[in-house]
């Protein structure tokens, strides 16, 4: 019998031993602080208004949208826009990520590219669209004539005098019209004047939301006045800044000049006079001058 209760004895003994270390496990488990996913995130970021179906004014100009949900596809987190449309969304994962934008007349989506430590975005919402730049405004407003189009690739190519030659992507939500009539890209024609808004997209090319063709054409009739900035006397033009942009006006034999009432020349051109300036529209998108009037 004597071996017998030495057998039972170790089996309790072993038995305790296991309960004690399974305890003592299980403490230290559910005594441990909760840590972050690895490679996760900060995103600190204002979603502003866009143009085109909205309506709203120069895009990137600081129009916050409150009330806005900015939702990580990949993950359940979420959060609100403040009255001044920022946000701050952490623990997102590194990497590439999608964030949904929703309210009552937002519904869209954008993807962004997530580095460690905190993000710094600005996203621009018209419609369905949403373009997302790292740390920057959104938009831009181009003006100029139609160099080129391209309707397989929904394109087109304006000159813009502050920007240079600025390609425009199209999608299907791009209102194009002239007045209040619908147009198709396939309307817009080289050698047309046009006013593009448009979302700056992080690849620095510009998603079109609105796209209103102008009255002035190649060729056509066109004024302009403003205060010269710069004279070259070789090419016989000047540049004239008038409403926020810059014109480049050319002159010929045919050219006439006009000062206080007086007859004039081009001599009398000069940095910081104002002119009033009429002559026809050319493909590069200058004048060809007219008449001068120099005040």
């Amino acid at each position: 019998m004597l071996p017998r209760l030495r057998i039972r004895q170790s089996v309790s003994f072993t038995t305790c031993v296991l309960a004690a270390l399974l305890l003592t496990t299980s403490c230290h488990e559910s005594s441990s602080p909760p840590t972050s996913p690895a490679g996760s995130a900060t995103i600190m970021g204002t979603v502003v208004r866009g143009s085109g179906t909205f309506g709203a004014t120069t895009l990137g100009a600081g129009m916050g949208l409150p009330g806005v949900t900015v939702h990580v596809v990949q993950t359940s987190r979420s959060v609100q826009t403040d009255s001044l449309g920022n946000f701050t969304l952490s623990g997102v994962p590194v990497g590439s990520v999608t964030l949904e934008f929703s309210r009552a007349d937002i519904n869209a989506r954008a993807a962004v590219q997530v580095s460690s430590g905190t993000n710094a975005i600005t996203v621009a919402v018209t419609g369905s669209t949403a373009v997302v730049v790292p740390g920057g405004h959104a938009g831009e407003e181009i003006e100029g004539l139609v160099s080129a189009v391209s309707t397989g690739a929904g394109t087109l190519t304006v000159l813009d005098q502050r920007l240079g030659a600025v390609v425009v992507e199209t999608t299907g939500t791009t209102l194009l019209r002239h007045g209040q009539t619908m147009m198709t890209l396939s309307q817009i024609q080289v050698g047309m004047r046009v006013h593009v808004k448009a979302l700056l997209q992080p690849s620095n090319t510009y998603l079109a939301t609105e796209i209103i063709l102008q009255d002035e054409n190649v060729g056509g009739h066109r004024d302009v006045d403003g205060t010269v900035t710069s004279v070259n006397t070789i090419e016989m033009s000047f540049v004239v800044q008038s409403t926020g942009a810059s014109v480049t006006v050319k002159t010929d034999s045919s050219t006439t000049f006009r000062k206080r009432g007086s007859s004039a020349s081009f001599s009398d051109v000069t940095i910081g006079v104002m002119v009033d300036v009429e002559g026809v529209l050319q493909a590069d998108g200058s004048i060809l001058a007219r008449s001068v009037a120099i005040e």
